[in-house]
């Protein structure tokens, strides 16, 4: 059983961390890509908490994508807010399903980056935003995150700001970064497509 199966009850309880001034920061991101019936996904979003926010906040559909069925039981399902078991590796999802997509604090627990990119890219629209809020593995403290999520057998694949992007630049998603308070930074892009075939 992996970290977030046995983790789940005390994610779902402790896990809702989205501030008002948050939220308004990500909705801000989203707004300019979506319009009134667009369609988001949650790659990890664990037991919906910032799914079914956006949907207060934004006139959209969420789709939570998580491989752990202990958090998606919690998720609270309407007409606006669906949940899907999955890997960010092999989404069930169709080609340029999305308008964007949102991965917060998620990216660094996917086991094949590569993958989830490509996945990224092929279930977002041309022209879709990928959102992705992380922690800069360049400092002190996320280095030592990074060694207790591996001792959990988390892979813990940070990155710094730059590395990101330079990373989903070359996988056809280009964008930039910007750093957040703390130790985290959001990087936002827009799918190129058509890209080549790998």
């Amino acid at each position: 059983m992996g970290f977030f199966n046995w983790s789940a009850p005390a994610i779902r309880r402790y896990g809702e961390r989205w501030t008002p001034e948050n939220l308004k920061q990500i909705t801000g991101w989203l707004r300019p890509f979506v319009a009134s019936g667009s369609h988001v996904l949650d790659l990890g979003g664990g037991s919906g908490g910032l799914a079914r926010r956006l949907t207060e906040e934004l006139p959209v559909r969420v789709t939570v994508l998580d491989p752990t069925p202990e958090l998606l039981a919690h998720i609270r399902t309407t007409e606006l807010v669906s949940a899907e078991l999955g890997s960010a590796e092999s989404m069930p999802f169709d080609d340029d399903e999305f308008d964007a997509l949102v991965v917060t604090d998620a990216f660094h627990h996917f086991r094949d980056v590569d993958g989830a990119v490509a996945e990224m890219a092929r279930v977002v629209r041309p022209g879709g935003v990928v959102i992705i809020l992380e922690l800069d593995k360049g400092s002190l403290m996320i280095k030592l995150i990074s060694l207790a999520e591996r001792l959990v057998g988390e892979p813990a694949r940070f990155f710094t700001p730059d590395g990101l992007c330079a990373f989903m630049e070359e996988r056809h998603i280009k964008g930039e970064c910007i750093r957040l308070e703390g130790h985290a930074y959001r990087y936002l892009g827009v799918v190129q497509k058509p890209w080549p075939a790998a």
